[in-house]
């Protein structure tokens, strides 16, 4: 597998963010109200609430710990309401709980209705994240069907599949010029993925054609230093120690 893809390729994201969630319902609480208020406003119909009361159940905002079995009617509910979270949300249950069969048909349907973390589950799935099954014996002809999910996942929001979609142009399984990957790690590094950034920060720097066509638009040292402390800032360790100057 070629590097870029190796070092992209994470699990399924298994526990859906609330706070990224359109909300149709502008009644709905937000995760920051607290599990009373969304209580109350899932009580009052609000099926919005419920999906966001479901997430908090499901990532252990509640009690300190995951509590499955009151999620999944939460989201059940949802998502028969057509909320696009509590579909996510229930895939993302199925996923922690090893139940891929039944996720992958939520996530498909939450993707559908604009869920960016979803259709990032579906490219992960694609490429054989969920463990269950040897790795796809055509990589390449996978890689280029996520793609198609990751670019949605990365249009709606999703930083790290924007840093997938700059992996696929790298590693020329995609198609796409140097400038769009840039653009896409970028947009993965402003979204807070602190390895995108020193990612991006090697790229301009590369001693390719590609690389040395682009970066003569560029003030291309300066942009690597500010992407690697950049990435530091995130967390990024191995951007530490090159933006210091150390090994």
């Amino acid at each position: 597998m070629p590097v870029h893809v190796r070092l992209n390729i994470l699990v399924l994201v298994c526990v859906a963010s609330a706070s990224s969630a359109a909300h149709a319902d502008t009644a709905a609480c937000q995760p920051q109200d607290g599990s009373d208020a969304c209580m109350k406003k899932c009580e009052a119909k609000s099926q919005e609430s419920c999906a966001v009361l479901g997430i908090m159940y499901l990532r252990g905002q509640v009690g300190n710990k995951p509590d499955y079995t009151r999620a999944e009617p939460l989201l059940r509910g949802a998502c028969s309401a057509e909320v696009a979270l509590g579909c996510g949300g229930l895939g993302s249950l199925y996923g922690v709980q090893k139940k891929f069969k039944q996720a992958r048909p939520l996530f498909e349907k939450a993707c559908k209705m604009r869920d960016a973390l979803s259709c990032e589950s579906l490219g992960g799935l694609i490429l054989g994240a969920d463990g269950g099954k040897p790795p796809p014996s055509n990589l390449t002809a996978s890689t280029r069907k996520a793609n198609v999910y990751y670019k949605r996942a990365c249009e709606l929001g999703a930083p790290t599949a924007c840093a997938f979609c700059a992996a696929f142009i790298v590693d020329k399984i995609v198609q796409g010029t140097a400038k769009e990957a840039l653009e896409l790690y970028v947009k993965a590094c402003s979204g807070g993925i602190g390895m995108a950034c020193r990612q991006a920060a090697d790229f301009v720097m590369r001693d390719t054609p590609e690389s040395k066509e682009l970066a003569a638009t560029l003030d291309a040292p300066r942009l690597s230093a500010d992407l690697l402390k950049r990435a530091c800032e995130l967390g990024d360790t191995k951007a530490c120690a090159r933006a210091s100057g150390s090994q």
